[in-house]
Order: C-alpha cells, then sequence, then structure tokens
C-alpha cells in the first residue's frame, strides 16, 4: 500500500513522502485495513521499528483536519514522550481549516494543575500519570479529546503502573463515548483480553 493511496490529508502525505517513507509496512496496512482510519478502535501489537506511531499520526491527523479533533497521546516514560514530541513536530507547519498550524504541546510535569494552557494545542502528549492528573482536576479541554492513543499498553499488566493507565482510558471512554483509542504495543501477551476491554479489534 502506497502513502499516495491513503484517504489522509494531501499536506500530511508530502511530509510523510518528504520524510522518505512512500510504502506502509504489513502491520501499517493491516492497521488501515482495520479501518483505523475511519474511526475503529484498536490494538495494534506489532514489533519495535514496525512503524506504529506513523499510524498513530496518521490518525491524529485525520481527526484534527477532517473531524476538529482533540489528540492526546498517553506514554508511561517522559523520554518517550519527548521523542514523541519530535515525531509529531514535522506536522507543525500544515495549517487546519480555520487557517491555524496545527499545534502540538507536550506536558510530563507538575501533577497537581489543570493546565488550562494545553487547550491551544491539536496533539497533547503526556504521561498517563499526568493525564490522570488533568482528569482528577476536571480539565476542561479533555472533553474535546476525539482520539486517544495509548503507547506500550502492556503496561496495563503491571501492578505498579497498570492501574493509572486503566484509570485514565476508562475516564476517556466514559467522558467521550464516541472517542477513538489506538492502542499500541510491542510486547503484548493478553491481545485478546485488552481488545476486549477498549472494544477493539
Amino acid at each position: 500500500m502506497k502513502v499516495t493511496d491513503l484517504p489522509i490529508p494531501e499536506s500530511v502525505k508530502e511530509i510523510i513522502i518528504r520524510s522518505g517513507i512512500v510504502e506502509l509496512y504489513p502491520p501499517q496496512e493491516e492497521a488501515i485495513k482495520a479501518e483505523a482510519l475511519e474511526g475503529k478502535n484498536l490494538v495494534l501489537a506489532s514489533p519495535t521499528a514496525s512503524g506504529k506511531t506513523l499510524v498513530a499520526e496518521f490518525c491524529a491527523l485525520k481527526h484534527i483536519l477532517e473531524k476538529n479533533g482533540k489528540t492526546v497521546y498517553l506514554t508511561p516514560l517522559r523520554a518517550l514522550a519527548n521523542e514523541k514530541f519530535e515525531d509529531f513536530k514535522k506536522y507543525a507547519s500544515i495549517r487546519k481549516t480555520d487557517g491555524k498550524r496545527i499545534r502540538i504541546g507536550i506536558s510530563t510535569g507538575d501533577f497537581d494543575s489543570s493546565d488550562p494552557w494545553l487547550e491551544r494545542y491539536d496533539i497533547i502528549i503526556t504521561t498517563n500519570e499526568k493525564a490522570d492528573s488533568l482528569l482528577r482536576h476536571r480539565a476542561k479541554w479533555m472533553d474535546e479529546i476525539s482520539l486517544i492513543v495509548a503507547d506500550e499498553v502492556h503496561l496495563l499488566n503491571e501492578a505498579e503502573r497498570g492501574p493509572t493507565l486503566e484509570v485514565v482510558l476508562a475516564r476517556l471512554m466514559q467522558i467521550n463515548p464516541d472517542i477513538q483509542i489506538l492502542a499500541l504495543s510491542a510486547t503484548i501477551n493478553n491481545v485478546e483480553e485488552i481488545a476486549g476491554w477498549l472494544k477493539s479489534d
């Protein structure tokens, strides 16, 4: 499957092709065939470096440019949040229908505030703990989220970190029943169980 054939905005295709990607890897193609771009919930379990982030980028940009939505990208670690922020920055030149450029924000710090400034961003990259804090502080803009990307979703099984991620996902599904969830993992054993809980393929 070629990038040029994807049902995503042309401005996104140009950036992807410029970055040297012209064809999708098999796991990426499968995600597209499973209707990730049509808003279907999906658990994408494939090896490291098989291009899961790119699928998340496609979905995020489709939500922002075609549905006027907002994306939250959850990661378990600050270092990973910074890495994803760098990945998404290449889209900051794209303009939305209102003429404004896409804005990418990151918040991994202070767990004791609702960070109202995050409302200005279209893509918000944050740690699971920070998202939990934002939900507890009732950050108003969280009602506008239309896509949630949960990276390293296999952590749901971890005694220490699992509960936070579980609460965040459950709350977001409750706030917005129509939210799309894209769960990513390289190492996931109970993929069926997690997919069942997230009502996803």
